[in-house]
């Protein structure tokens, strides 16, 4: 945070109000001309880029040149200790977004009224040589009076200078970018007209034209459908205010309107239209009072007097009315202010609304006057009531990379959370799976969002192989051969193994796991098991005259032969047996396995 710094000597940075994919934005004072500006600061990514620095300087001076009410004016360009700034005009109030999110779909004349600043400020600039590039409800913004600046005027060209990317994040919102950006072609002024009516299309429906999972996905859109239609989902629209939306967002340049000024005119026109529309009973007064009758004529006359009467009443009480003392009405709800303030004869007006996490909603932010003023009976008090804490809707950043999730989130003013790692077939590495809260939820600014991040398909499984009774060496090459590791080897003592043997393992054997995993073992470190005896007996089959008789033993100590000798047909065997822990005995006659027995 940089908050307290003081760039270039005048400008006291006071508290971030904003952060983009390039810059965050700081409120501060202009210690000379003691004024309150908005101070850009290009994050560390583009600052380390000289081509990029000297393309962004050149732009922003082009736009300091410039000067219009619909535009947020830049007042001065710099850099100190490797941080690169811009200084703004700072506009008390919030974006087209902010807007759309609590009030879409806007009424049409509310819609058209915004468009039409829109065009006028974009006009200026284009009559100027600039192109914004990136034209979005995001850095638009409308003040508490409700005038309209487009901001970020001359950032975009610097990034786009060849690309529409920088550092792997997308810059600017493809929900707004023409086709030939989308194609990552040369563009003119059209383009913005385009985003333009991709805009004025979100404000009347209330969503953006084109949608989808990916930006790939929402760009290929752009280029190849068609926009929908605005009056199918809000039957409101004019019709002609549909084909000016439908002109704008032409897949070809040459048929858009040529200019933001000809789009302007053209929503004039509607907005005429709907004025006519209200105002026309106006337009029947004035014939039928050509034709009016003296007696009408009295009437009208009485009803004059009576109307400058009562202005005169409330005149003589504005003026010659008792004074009374403001009350401290700040954090208190507004009801409850409302009705002290009408005990003393005040009048409560509404003038704005503000996120404050320290006041509930409707509760009183500030007022003017200020408590203690001395005032006319009847006197209007101004407040700025709480919004409570901000409410965003969270973006839907599955199927994109962890830095672009990132991005997103903190472009709603959300924190990334935890990451779950997990396998999964359809999503690549380093792909968002899932997220909690899911996409479109309303949460508080700041909440952190878990995100489950693929790790990509899960390798092959296989078993693990049983390494008990082996030494260390014969455990690994089992191991190995199954494309399994050893890991770690703790010796201890056991009284079931025999030193140097593999007393016990992790995973089990059998378990399936991936491979290349790495198997634990206990190495014995004696005494080992103690000798056990078993009789074995069994009679020689009389199919030939006689056999070749082995017996095996397979224990602890590996495999040996305790018997081979020839014997009859029909003879009766027996067969003394030491062994040690549990094993296999193993009859075979003349090479041929015979019978096993069981060694507990």
């Amino acid at each position: 945070m940089l908050n307290g710094m003081t760039l270039g000597g005048r400008y006291e940075l006071l508290d971030i109000v904003g952060e983009g994919g390039m810059s965050k934005v700081y409120r501060a004072r202009d210690n000379i001309l003691d004024r309150i500006v908005a101070v850009k600061i290009l994050k560390d990514e583009f600052a380390k880029d000289r081509g990029f620095v000297e393309r962004f300087r050149s732009e922003a001076l082009s736009v300091a040149r410039i000067s219009h009410p619909n535009i947020v004016n830049v007042f001065d360009v710099g850099a100190q200790d490797g941080t690169y700034y811009i200084v703004m005009e700072y506009v008390d109030g919030h974006t087209l977004k902010h807007l759309i999110r609590e009030q879409g779909p806007l009424t049409v004349e509310k819609a058209v009224d915004i468009a039409v600043m829109i065009c006028d400020g974009v006009h200026h600039a284009h009559e100027k040589g600039i192109i914004h590039r990136d034209i979005k409800p995001h850095n638009i913004l409308i003040t508490e009076q409700g005038i309209v600046k487009v901001a970020d005027f001359g950032i975009a060209q610097a990034v786009s200078a060849g690309t529409i990317t920088y550092g792997n994040n997308i810059i600017g919102s493809v929900h707004y970018f023409s086709p030939e950006q989308a194609k990552g072609e040369p563009v003119n002024r059209t383009a913005d007209i385009y985003s333009i009516g991709c805009i004025l299309f979100e404000m009347v429906t209330g969503s953006v034209p084109f949608n989808a999972d990916s930006p790939i996905t929402i760009a290929l859109r752009h280029i190849n459908e068609e926009p929908p239609s605005p009056r199918a989902t809000n039957p409101e629209v004019p019709p002609a205010l549909e084909t000016i939306i439908h002109k704008a967002m032409a897949k070809q340049p040459g048929e858009r309107f040529q200019t933001a000024q000809e789009m302007r005119n053209a929503l004039l026109k509607v907005q005429q239209a709907i004025t006519g529309a209200l105002t026309g009973d106006g337009a029947d007064y004035l014939k039928t009072k050509r034709k009016m009758k003296p007696i009408g004529k009295g009437i009208i006359a009485f009803a004059i007097l009576a109307f400058l009467s009562g202005i005169l009443w409330s005149l003589a009480g504005n003026l010659f009315g008792a004074e009374v003392g403001v009350p401290s009405i700040v954090g208190k709800d507004v009801a409850q202010a409302n009705e002290e303030l009408g005990d003393l004869g005040l009048v409560l007006k509404v003038i704005g609304r503000k996120n404050d996490p320290s006041l509930a909603v409707d509760a009183i932010i500030s007022q003017d006057p200020l408590p203690g003023r001395k005032v006319k009976a009847g006197r209007e008090i101004e407040v700025i009531l709480s919004e409570g804490v901000e409410q965003v809707k969270v973006p839907n950043v599955s199927g994109v990379t962890v830095s672009d999730a990132t991005t997103r989130l903190s472009n709603r003013g959300l924190n990334l959370g935890n990451i779950d790692n997990v396998w999964d077939e359809k999503y690549a590495e380093g792909i968002v799976i899932s997220q909690d809260p899911l996409a479109e939820a309303s949460v508080t600014a700041g909440t952190a969002v878990n995100l489950a991040v693929s790790k990509g398909q899960q390798p092959p499984r296989t078993a693990v192989p049983d390494v008990k009774g082996l030494t260390l060496e014969e455990a690994t090459a089992k191991l190995q051969a199954a494309k399994m590791e050893l890991g770690t080897a703790t010796r201890q003592a056991s009284s079931a193994y025999f030193a140097e043997q593999v007393a016990s393992q992790e995973p089990a054997a059998g378990v399936q796991i991936e491979e290349g995993s790495k198997i634990n073992v206990i190495v014995s470190t004696g005494p080992g098991p103690s000798s056990k005896i078993y009789r074995l007996e069994f009679e020689v089959p009389d199919d030939k005259r006689n056999y070749n008789v082995v017996v095996n033993v397979t224990d602890l100590q590996g495999n040996r032969k305790v018997y081979d000798e020839r014997r009859r047909a029909g003879d009766d065997v027996t067969v003394g047996i030491t062994y040690y822990g549990t094993g296999t005995a193993e009859v075979v006659l003349d090479g041929t396995h015979f019978r096993s027995y069981s060694l507990q």
